[in-house]
């Protein structure tokens, strides 16, 4: 196996200002990338590229939302200035429920947090994959991969839309991996189970008994962004330390 260096690469990286997405630029611009790093929080964003730039990483902060098309058209303008995007990784999400503080069955959820489920989860990557796939394509390389989930396929009940879409992009980068193939461009689904990014994971049961460790998924990010990944296209890696092999019975949410 070839040692993984990213050098003379352009990444684009969404979320990028804290967890997976945080982690995942710092490993990039640790192995010689430039890192185009995409957040909706500003201030965050800001002091994680400065962080990054501190330790002698090469990065650029490009806050915007993945919702508006607009902002992964910039974040693509910004990486098509430092050389041409080779690498996507889209890691912005969250479960609307959570994120919107709206903890009610999904009959009751209202359109607004669906919406935003659905926007930030789904069309989030596939705006992104739109405005960089082109510089991909003209450069006849380039891999995208888009952080998915367990709950893409154990469901959820309150938080329903983050399931849905992240099962959606287990079918996307099918279509990616069919429309890039010929250009040489790659597209992979990372589906991790529970990652010690937020205190609460810790209590998710695995195969394994832990949550994982973030590196034990950035690893996996790292590779399928690296030539050792070279004929991987069009498929799902599940990191999850054997949680989909258990049986999780379903707990309704309480009445309203």
């Amino acid at each position: 196996m070839q040692e993984i260096d990213f050098r003379g690469k352009v990444a684009v990286v969404t979320g990028a200002a804290s967890g997976m997405g945080l982690k995942t630029s710092e490993e990039l611009a640790a192995r010689g990338a430039s890192v185009v790093m995409c957040d909706v929080n500003a201030d965050a964003l800001s002091r994680a590229v400065a962080d990054l730039a501190a330790r002698g990483g090469r990065a650029v902060a490009c806050a915007g939302d993945v919702r508006r098309f607009a902002d992964a058209e910039r974040a693509a303008a910004e990486a098509a200035w430092l050389g041409g995007c080779d690498i996507l990784v889209t890691c912005a999400g969250g479960n609307e429920a959570r994120m919107c503080q709206s903890r009610v069955p999904f009959y009751e959820q209202p359109v607004d947090v669906l919406d935003w489920g659905l926007d930030v989860n789904l069309k989030g990557p596939v705006y992104f994959a739109r405005a960089c796939m082109p510089q991909m394509v003209a450069k006849r390389s380039g891999v995208i991969v888009c952080l998915g989930s367990v709950t893409a396929f154990e469901g959820d009940g309150v938080g329903a839309m983050y399931g849905t879409a992240k099962n959606g992009l287990v079918s996307f980068v099918k279509s990616l991996a069919l429309a890039g193939g010929p250009f040489g461009v790659r597209a992979v689904c990372v589906t991790p189970g529970p990652v010690l990014t937020r205190a609460a994971m810790s209590g998710m049961p695995t195969a394994l008994g832990r949550a994982g460790e973030p590196r034990e998924l950035v690893d996996v990010i790292l590779f399928m962004c690296s030539d050792n990944a070279s004929f991987i296209t069009g498929s799902n890696h599940v990191v999850d330390g054997g949680r989909l092999c258990m049986y999780q019975p379903y707990v309704a949410p309480e009445a309203t």
